[in-house]
């Protein structure tokens, strides 16, 4: 399972560097002084097996929200957490911002981008980061970041 959550998060991201490559130079180059969000759709291909994948992406600078099939990610550019809902979990890891998931273009197929709009840069990135001190006991966290 954590392989597959690692791949659709970079699958997620990877959405902001390739594609239709003019909307998402615009994209990229609209983070540097603006909050912008998207939705996207894509298949990825996993050991040769095409896997369908949807929904939205909110970044700013280093930092992003993303959500699709039933995943959320959350990176304020130190730090990802990768929130599956359904099965209670969330792994804590170490994050370099959006450059660390961008290696992954030639697994991507059919990528589109839609509803971009763009809002001001905000100081308040907490839209950005996922708070476990609000979990109950029956989610599991994994903490991987090493000191």
């Amino acid at each position: 399972m954590r392989r597959a959550i690692l791949t659709a998060a970079a699958v997620l991201l990877c959405a902001l560097a390739f594609g239709q490559e003019s909307r998402i130079n615009e994209i990229l180059s609209s983070l540097r002084d603006s909050r912008v969000s998207f939705s996207y759709s894509c298949t990825v291909m996993e050991q040769n097996v095409p896997i369908k994948l949807d929904g939205r992406i909110k970044a700013q600078g280093d930092c992003y929200y993303a959500c699709g099939n039933g995943l959320e990610f959350y990176c304020d550019g130190k730090t990802r957490w990768t929130v599956d809902p359904e099965a209670k979990e969330v792994y804590i890891e170490k994050a370099g911002g959006l450059a660390e998931l961008l290696g992954m273009q030639d697994e991507l197929k059919d990528l589109k981008v839609s509803d971009l709009k763009r809002e001001g840069m905000s100081d308040n990135l907490e839209a950005f980061k996922f708070n476990t001190t609000l979990l109950d006991r029956s989610w599991v966290v994994t903490d991987l970041r090493t000191e």
